[in-house]
């Protein structure tokens, strides 16, 4: 799309690895619990990977870093960087460490400094960060399924904003803290800003309760390049289908991401990937033609897509902890291979966690066949907007279809991504070879009435089940669903290691919320494979699945 010749990027990226590796003579120390206690598996990083993968910004900017560490709760006056009220939104916190001295929580990030801040936002690990508890230890899962609630974390930093703004008491301390030489310019940035982020709610309001662990991602990154961007508020679009954050321990290695298909991961699919997550979450990008130069200026810290994606590449699954959760009947496993293959193996491949180049393939399920909620497939297939700025651009600058007057949503969110990159072109080429790794190349669909199969390496790990989290036990997926729970709870709930997933066992009723499944985009019907096995069978499958 940009001349770019891919073969000659491989060779910089292989280059950029030798460098990086030959460059680095610390010992890689492997920690088995954070500094506050949380448990860590071996998924193949070190403590250097993982605090990179915890904390490094791709350009996420909820509010300057310096306010957020001055922030007060709402109704408080007790500070907003407190690990029990940031572990009620989701978060783990894993204590103050050299990598942390402000011992924010996992997934929260700082840029560089950019126009007079660093900025604090949300990383990668905020969404693909999992937590299982079991009798008082709560296990921590990289690139896991998150816990976090995001529309009650982005409800809670703008009205701390705004009740500092209009309580004296509250504002006096804050700019003591910063210790502001101008308190009403500070006044005035403060209130500009939280203005900004309360547009940005306005423009994704929406009836669906999103809860612990899901996110309707693609609406919100439809609204924010449709309606904010381009500045168009009536391309705005309910974004009423969330989904469970997907686990990224194999996603690097698979021919298709997202849940419906719809994303090839060959050649530059990664880095347009991780540039428009980087855009959705709190980024921004400015379109208008008064900028100089191709593409688009943006928020996205150019130089940390390409590590983000090779640290990801990195991680493999986690095993099942048999110290913590029991140990695994291997005779009983052993069974439920058998079945698995005959059940399960035709759609959901197995990946070898041990094989660091291990090349996958996805299946690409019609929606009417596996029955699942359609929802979330048929809002991004159905979604179109006027265009506005982009109109007679082609999609991929220099490839793809001329933009209309009107355009699939999707195409405008391509675009963005694409213009971002190119604003700087050189910096793209490189993050693009370090983020380029040999995957199986697939196509790419124009209409993706798919949901995605894919291997079900720790699957133990990512309750609840299904793509909108609707059913909470690997035991109720293998139910059919007039067996399934209606309703069940979500957040910090005891794991059940026998039905594998989420037992009804609340253990704070003020970290978990009850999931309705008969609520729109909710439902927990289809995926009928393996509900005719008997129950023996179902028992010996289970315990298979908590092998892989």
């Amino acid at each position: 799309m940009t001349g770019i010749s891919w073969g000659r990027l491989g060779l910089y990226a292989a280059i950029a690895a030798t460098c990086l590796t030959a460059c680095d003579h610390s010992p890689a120390e492997r920690h088995a619990h954070t500094p506050s206690g949380l448990l860590l598996l071996d998924q193949n990083w070190d403590d250097a990977t993982r605090n990179k993968a915890w904390f490094t910004s791709f350009g996420s900017r909820v509010m300057p870093e310096s306010w957020f560490l001055a922030l007060e709760q709402p109704g408080r006056n007790t500070p907003f960087n407190n690990p029990q009220y940031l572990e009620a939104f989701g978060f783990a916190v894993p204590g103050a460490s050299e990598a942390n001295p402000n011992n924010l929580a996992i997934g929260l990030t700082v840029t560089p400094e950019r126009e007079g801040h660093q900025w604090l936002g949300l990383g990668c690990s905020a969404c693909h960060s999992g937590q299982v508890f079991y009798k008082n230890t709560r296990i921590h899962i990289d690139g896991g399924a998150a816990l976090l609630d995001f529309q009650a974390f982005e409800q809670a930093a703008i009205e701390a904003l705004e009740e500092t703004l209009s309580t004296p008491e509250k504002f006096a301390r804050f700019a003591s803290r910063l210790q502001a030489a101008e308190p009403e310019a500070l006044r005035t940035e403060v209130g500009n800003w939280a203005s900004t982020l309360r547009a940005r709610q306005h423009t994704n309001r929406t009836q669906s309760h999103y809860g612990y662990g899901r996110l309707d991602a693609f609406g919100q990154i439809f609204n924010a390049v449709a309606a904010d961007f381009l500045n168009i508020p009536e391309n705005r679009r309910d974004p009423n289908a969330p989904v469970s954050y997907p686990v990224l321990w194999d996603a690097s290695h698979l021919d298709l991401v997202q849940w419906n298909a719809s994303a090839p991961n060959a050649g530059p699919g990664p880095l347009i990937q991780n540039a428009t997550t980087a855009l959705a979450v709190f980024g921004h990008l400015n379109v208008s033609a008064e900028h100089s130069g191709l593409g688009y200026p943006s928020t996205i810290e150019m130089e940390n897509l390409g590590p983000i994606q090779d640290q990801w590449y990195q991680l493999s699954a986690p095993q099942w902890p048999e110290n913590v959760l029991g140990k695994i009947d291997k005779t009983l496993a052993a069974q439920g291979e058998s079945i698995y293959a005959r059940e399960c193996l035709q759609c959901h491949t197995l990946s070898d966690r041990n094989n660091p180049k291990r090349i996958l393939k996805s299946t690409a399920v019609d929606i009417a066949a596996v029955g699942t909620d359609p929802t979330m497939a048929q809002n991004f297939t159905s979604a179109t907007a006027k265009t506005g700025a982009f109109e007679g651009k082609k999609v991929l600058f220099a490839a793809g279809d001329v933009i209309g007057e009107t355009a699939p949503t999707i195409e405008l969110v391509a675009h963005a991504a694409v213009g971002a990159l190119l604003h700087h072109p050189l910096a793209a080429t490189w993050q693009a070879a370090l983020s380029n790794h040999k995957v199986e190349k697939a196509p790419l669909y124009h209409a993706p009435h798919y949901y995605k199969a894919r291997p079900l390496s720790g699957i133990w790990s990512s309750a609840p089940y299904l793509h909108n989290g609707s059913v909470p036990t690997l035991h109720a997926m293998l139910s059919g669903p007039a067996a399934r729970p209606a309703q069940f709870p979500v957040g910090k709930v005891e794991f059940d290691p026998i039905k594998v997933g989420l037992s009804t066992n609340m253990l704070d009723e003020n970290q978990a919320h009850t999931f309705d499944t008969t609520l729109p985009a909710n439902s927990n019907a289809g995926h009928l494979y393996g509900t005719a096995l008997t129950e023996a069978e179902k028992h010996a499958l289970l315990e298979y699945l908590k092998t892989l």
